[in-house]
């Protein structure tokens, strides 16, 4: 648990140092805030208590950096208030918006799952409020209570495959048409 406890706080000290402030809150506030948004219909009412003993609320002021492409940070994010833009570098080096994620939708999930580096960059386009869950808490969440975090990880695949969905979507659009070489 120390392990954890340490961590948790260089993940506090590494959003602070990007004016991310962590915000008091009780777990009974942070399950209520959980539950206003459409996240929650995933869960039963125990689960998001169990959920918020484990999550942190943050306030990012507009213009704030969740996080960097390539960045080794693990901790998932449910957006509780704003809007949250996800951008990638093309081949040159331009910034391109992949996405606009705004209340009740996860962002990072893919480091708290695989503990891989950051595939994007998310930045807050106005004051936001996120509850945050490291992947160490998630570890200690998994331990005491394992169906929940099971629970958690359905969830986060669900979204996943809707936006890798999403994602071939447009894709396909992309790609030549099979018979235009075609003599």
């Amino acid at each position: 648990m120390k392990q954890a406890t340490i961590r948790q706080e260089s993940i506090h000290d590494s959003l602070a140092g990007r004016r991310i402030i962590l915000r008091p809150t009780s777990p009974e506030d942070r399950a209520d805030l959980m539950d206003e948004t459409s996240w929650a219909q995933r869960f039963t009412w125990s689960e998001i208590k169990d959920l918020a003993k484990y999550v942190r609320l943050y306030d990012v002021p507009e213009g704030g950096i969740l996080f960097t492409e390539g960045e080794q940070d693990t901790w998932f994010g449910l957006i509780a208030s704003g809007h949250v833009e996800i951008g990638k570098e093309d081949l040159g080096k331009e910034r391109r918006v992949l996405a606009t994620l705004g209340v009740g939708k996860p962002v990072g999930e893919m480091s708290l799952l695989d503990g891989q580096p950051r595939s994007a960059t998310a930045i807050a386009t106005e004051p936001t409020s996120i509850l945050l869950l490291s992947r160490e808490e998630f570890g200690t969440l998994s331990e005491e209570h394992p169906k929940t975090a099971l629970a958690l990880v359905l969830a986060i695949a669900a979204a996943i495959s809707q936006r890798l969905r999403q994602t071939t979507g447009t894709l396909v659009e992309c790609l030549p048409d099979p018979g235009s070489d075609r003599s």
